[in-house]
């Protein structure tokens, strides 16, 4: 009857740390990246830089921070939700950029721009509506930005198993 209670005690110890342990996991990993970037498309091609700082939200696999590239295109507000729009907030606004696609474990990263005022900063061209334009991310070279670009498509998101 001791041995018993003994192991039912020890049991709902078990069981409450445990439940308090998986209270304690931080959902969110800390991004910081500052790589060179490559944009390219139908009649751009252009070595930059890029940076992300914000987090990766583990549980809505998505990053939400700053994006900039370059020394003057800065984006606050932004939530890159890999396989779907890369998009940023200014109040209630919300701009869609593009297509994104983010690995936050290899932090790596490309995006497709069909947003006309952004692909004007970009540009300075007007948005035809057809152009391709994309940035990829590390990457030196314009065939490294389109490899990431690939397999970053390639990725299966984390929720897709």
């Amino acid at each position: 009857m001791v041995l018993l209670r003994s192991l039912y005690t020890i049991l709902v110890i078990s069981l409450f740390i445990a439940l308090s342990m998986t209270g304690c996991t931080d959902p969110y990993q800390k991004i910081h990246i500052d790589n060179p970037a490559i944009i390219y498309g139908d009649k751009f091609n252009q070595e930059t830089r890029l940076t992300l700082d914000g987090h990766y939200d583990k549980r809505n696999y998505s990053f939400i921070g700053t994006l900039t590239l370059g020394d003057n295109i800065k984006l606050e507000n932004v939530m890159i939700t890999n396989g779907f729009s890369l998009r940023f907030y200014e109040g209630a606004t919300r701009t869609s950029i593009g297509q994104g696609f983010f690995d936050h474990k290899s932090l790596r990263l490309s995006f497709e721009v069909t947003d006309p005022v952004i692909y004007k900063l970009i540009t300075s061209e007007s948005y035809d509506g057809a152009s391709e334009l994309v940035v990829s991310s590390p990457a030196s070279t314009i065939e490294e930005a389109k490899q990431v670009a690939e397999e970053l498509k390639q990725l299966k998101a984390p929720y897709e198993k």
